[in-house]
């Protein structure tokens, strides 16, 4: 099960990305929104269901107070009724982001434990890209976060400025894998189809070579879905008809095989766990999953 991080050098529909990525996998799975920025799935998507009482911000205080575990599972929110699909609702101010960057760290590896001991695909939103120095931001970004993913997937449509604009993004985060995470090939590409080739869209293959990174899928241009994971709706369609979600399935797929792959090779160790409270928390979030097949997520959403 894999840990993925989705980020972008600009507005490329990362959040709708990694909404249809955490609701469409066949396992049971964990949102986290660690963007900088004002995160948008409570007031979007879910449409108010929680206020600020909830979420990121509140783990800073509890890390100095060493209870990150148990605000962990504190903040956590279910995305459908069953409660297989989670989310950790990330920042309502950019200026929360500051106090979080002692944080990143220790939450890194708290979701690689979800991932190898609580039995979830986790799926990170980090948003676009904060640089420094040549390098990833260490208070605007969530950095500790994308060193320990075991992918990072660049979100890019496929138009030339969307190219563009991504191309140096790339470079920064081919370097920064290499110096401080598990090696550049850690970085894949997740194209969206905005434009078809008569319309002058790009092919996948030649994105790919352009950026000496592998495509791992090519997401169909939904605008219901985007509208429903931009804004919420009082009565969701079915998300398991919405073309997004079922190219999204196949996308967690090709994740999960690359992320096997990359782990039997770099002989990977499981992930260490560091206290009885985080044993704890990992134990009943593992518990409260429903047994395998996950359903696909229903027509109606969680409110709590």
């Amino acid at each position: 099960m894999p840990v993925m991080l989705l980020t972008s050098g600009y507005g490329c529909g990362v959040t709708v990305s990694s909404l249809a990525l955490a609701l469409s996998g066949p396992r049971p799975s964990l949102l986290v929104e660690a963007s900088a920025r004002q995160a948008s799935i409570r007031t979007g998507y879910r449409q108010g269901a929680w206020g600020g009482e909830v979420g990121l911000f509140h783990l800073a205080q509890a890390h100095l107070q060493n209870q990150l575990a148990e605000a962990f599972e504190a903040h956590l929110r279910r995305l459908d009724e069953e409660g297989n699909r989670l989310v950790l609702p990330g920042l309502t101010d950019p200026t929360q982001a500051g106090a979080l960057a002692g944080t990143w760290g220790p939450l890194s590896l708290l979701l690689r434990a979800m991932d190898q001991q609580a039995g979830f695909d986790v799926v990170v939103d980090a948003g676009h890209i904060a640089v420094e120095g040549g390098g990833l931001h260490r208070t605007l970004y969530p950095a500790p976060l994308a060193h320990r993913a075991d992918l990072v997937v660049l979100v890019l449509r496929n138009t030339l400025t969307s190219v563009a604009q991504t191309l140096p993004v790339a470079r920064v985060l081919h370097s920064e894998l290499e110096s401080h995470g598990s090696g550049s090939d850690a970085l894949r590409l997740l194209v969206v189809r905005e434009l078809s080739p008569a319309a002058g869209g790009l092919r996948s293959d030649a994105i790919a070579r352009r950026f000496k990174t592998p495509v791992v899928d090519l997401l169909p241009w939904d605008e219901a879905a985007a509208r429903l994971f931009t804004h919420g709706a009082q009565r969701p369609p079915r998300l398991a008809k919405l073309p997004l979600v079922k190219q999204a399935r196949k996308s967690v797929q090709a994740i999960s095989v690359a992320v096997h792959t990359r782990r039997r090779a770099l002989d990977m160790p499981v992930a260490p766990v560091m206290s009885p409270a985080e044993t704890g928390v990992l134990q009943r979030l593992a518990a409260s999953r429903l047994p395998a097949p996950v359903r696909d997520p229903r027509q109606v959403v969680s409110r709590g």
